[in-house]
């Protein structure tokens, strides 16, 4: 079966249903009704789109990915005042130019979780008097879901259906777009525990994963501003260690336009945007060594947003901790 044609209509609505719910994200949440409504149900997300040379798979891979991850989350009772807490339903997934099953897949189409945010819990928090260890942890998220997967195409029906994640994880962005300062820092790491990956329905492992980008500015200089170099550091690091492709640091630097954005609490709305170039190299495995023939690096090319609270700076947000 061409997997491609198969791809296609699903593909051109996933792009539409992402852009309405992006279009509303910043328009359908400013009325005072829907002020009140966001107090209880809010909307995250966070989209990478773009061209991969190789993906670490194949030399002259040169293939477009578009990857997304978002949660349609309800807070319950007391609303985020004392705790942030409650039920999520989970959108992800990755598609591509290529057709191997990893880039082509709803991995959570959908899922369904529950979440709590510990440190914004109201008792650590005292206004202005607020550690800044506690606004630090704020972005900590422990969390538990089931998600249904999907790869696409007939030769794929063979591959696990469904999925469960339990564990941490903690998105933090310090400055991406704000050109009045000169350093930006965006810092994602996780630890949890899945049940299956893209070929195994009893993967049962532990994954434990970090990625760092920061970087330079001329603060307050208009558009050149937009303009800043950047360092890259990712791992990962998993119980499998026969499997090279989980178990690897990758380093590198990169060159990116982040444009400033409306300063807005909003709940919602665009809250980061960046267009990048960069270039990533495997520097070690941890466990097997990758073969001969599998490349060593890597060139990404594309653009990257979030939507809502997604990434977030706790010390802009400090009084919820979120």
């Amino acid at each position: 079966m061409n997997t491609t044609i198969q791809r296609k209509p699903r593909f051109t609505g996933l792009l539409k249903t992402i852009a309405a719910l992006a279009i509303c994200g910043g328009t359908c949440l400013q009325s005072p009704a829907a002020e009140k409504l966001s107090d209880w149900l809010s909307f995250s997300a966070n989209l990478d789109a773009g061209y991969r040379s190789t993906q670490f798979y194949e030399e002259n891979h040169d293939v477009g990915v578009l990857q997304w991850d978002s949660r349609l989350e309800l807070w319950l009772p007391p609303h985020r005042e004392t705790l942030s807490f409650g039920p999520y339903i989970r959108f992800a997934g990755i598609a591509a130019t290529k057709d191997p099953a990893w880039e082509n897949a709803f991995l959570a189409g959908p899922g369904f979780g529950g979440q709590v945010y510990p440190f914004s819990l109201s008792a650590l928090h005292d206004g202005k008097n607020t550690s800044s260890l506690v606004k630090l942890l704020g972005p900590l998220r422990l969390f538990g879901e089931y998600n249904f997967l999907d790869y696409w195409g007939g030769a794929n029906s063979w591959r696990p259906d469904h999925q469960v994640r339990a564990g941490a994880d903690y998105w933090l962005a310090l400055n991406s777009n704000n050109i009045k300062k000169a350093w930006w820092l965006e810092a994602w790491a996780g630890g949890w525990w899945q049940s299956a990956n893209e070929f195994d329905p009893n993967y049962n492992a532990w994954i434990f994963a970090q990625s760092v980008r920061s970087g330079l500015r001329l603060k307050d200089k208009g558009v050149l501003s937009w303009i800043t170099p950047y360092a890259v550091l990712e791992s990962s690091l998993t119980d499998h260690q026969d499997y090279y492709w989980e178990n690897r640091l990758l380093t590198g630097g990169g060159l990116r336009v982040a444009p400033l954005l409306k300063a807005s609490d909003d709940k919602g709305v665009l809250t980061r945007l960046v267009f990048f170039a960069e270039y990533v190299y495997a520097a070690a495995y941890y466990g097997a060594s990758a073969p001969s023939n599998v490349p060593d690096h890597d060139w990404r090319i594309g653009v990257s947003l979030s939507i809502g609270e997604w990434f977030q700076d706790p010390f802009k947000h400090s009084q919820s901790g979120r």
